[in-house]
């Protein structure tokens, strides 16, 4: 069962990019990225072109901190101008998924080490393109994520579970999204 949702998907996207390509107007690509200073992670985004106004791409995080590992947005945008999508005002909405370490202290509370976390967000933004090829892109939003899930073992102790929670919606699974990124374009 599994193996035919991924086949389908991986179809779907293919079909996705394929199109993207076919009815590209503007540019043929964009790749961007950035470091992220607050919840420190490296942020990696590849974009391509789909119609006159629209594109699609991915968003691939890294955390290094806390809750470590990489987290993928893949996204469509619609841009604000009546014929272009290589630079220009956006909205923007995304799936989330990653796949997480969790924070276990070395106490040994929890037998699993990774877990999954989901989510969608929605953003609006703005990609400057300086020159014809170079572009600073910000955008600002708000995404929800699913919170840390765990298998404990017998020792485990409850109060850990608030203040765990608590700093997941204060760091990685923080709800305001502001993204900067540099990047090019071709």
């Amino acid at each position: 069962m599994k193996m035919k949702m991924k086949t389908k998907i991986t179809i779907f996207l293919t079909a996705l990019f394929m199109t993207g390509l076919t009815y590209a107007q503007n540019f043929k690509g964009h790749a961007s990225g950035t470091f992220g200073i607050l919840n420190a992670k490296i942020r990696a985004q590849y974009e391509m072109p789909l119609k006159d106004r629209a594109s699609f791409g991915i968003n691939m995080n890294y955390y290094l901190v806390n809750w470590t590992g990489p987290v993928l947005e893949p996204f469509i945008r619609l841009y604000g101008k009546r014929d272009g999508n290589a630079e220009g005002f956006f909205g923007q909405a995304k799936l989330i998924y990653g796949n997480l370490s969790t924070l276990d202290f070395d106490l040994g509370y929890y037998t699993n080490n990774r877990f999954s976390t989901y989510g969608f967000g929605m953003d609006f933004g703005y990609k400057f393109l300086i020159g014809d090829h170079f572009t600073i892109e910000s955008l600002l939003g708000f995404r929800l994520l699913s919170p840390p899930v765990y298998s404990y073992n017998e020792s485990y102790n409850y109060g850990l579970d608030i203040a765990e929670g608590a700093a997941w919606y204060l760091t990685t699974g923080f709800p305001l999204d502001y993204q900067l990124k540099f990047g090019y374009q071709f």
